[in-house]
């Protein structure tokens, strides 16, 4: 049980930073669409970021900021959950529930998932996708990278909370106390 909540426990920690560096993406997309709006308003561009490419910058950098919290989104309990149903079970019943979930649903899911991901960024890297747009940006293929990412910070964001369940419910009290699952008041 030590090793799983080490594990966990290193899983967050990474998942953090990533998220950590990946806000920075918020305060560049602001600059680009204080930048994109004043330059249409005035009407006057700076050399080569007309409004196309300021545009796909916008929806660049929200995707970076979207793909690097996905993963620490879940770990944070910040995802969406459907509390009206689980409210009324036991703390023992959600962390079973959740553990049902990862094992069930999230795992098979990105197992399918991540090898489309992966081919989706590789090709477009191989063969150095750019905008459709004539004067759009170069470099598709980063974006893209961003959401392989994301579904591999959710995969270890998975495995990370599936840690902490298997602990909470198999684990000592002392362990269990030590793993707290996030949705849980008090694990047993």
């Amino acid at each position: 049980m030590p090793f799983l909540l080490n594990l966990a426990d290193l899983i967050e920690a990474v998942l953090r930073r990533i998220a950590h560096a990946g806000a920075w993406a918020f305060i560049a997309c602001i600059f680009i669409i204080t930048l994109d709006v004043v330059t249409r308003k005035m009407g006057f561009q700076f050399p080569g970021l007309g409004s196309t490419r300021l545009q796909e910058l916008e929806w660049h950098f929200h995707a970076v900021l979207f793909c690097t919290w996905l993963g620490y989104a879940y770990i944070r309990n910040t995802h969406v959950r459907i509390d009206v149903f689980i409210n009324p079970l036991s703390e023992r019943k959600k962390i079973w529930l959740e553990l049902f979930g990862c094992v069930v649903f999230a795992l098979p899911y990105l197992v399918v998932a991540l090898p489309y991901a992966q081919e989706y960024f590789l090709v477009s890297f191989n063969q150095g996708e750019s905008s459709d747009a004539p004067n759009g940006l170069a470099a598709r293929w980063i974006v893209k990278g961003f959401l392989y990412l994301g579904f591999l910070t959710v995969l270890a964001s998975v495995i990370a909370v599936a840690a902490r369940c298997i602990v909470a419910l198999f684990g000592s009290a002392e362990q269990a106390a030590r793993a707290f699952v996030p949705f849980a008041t008090k694990p047993h």
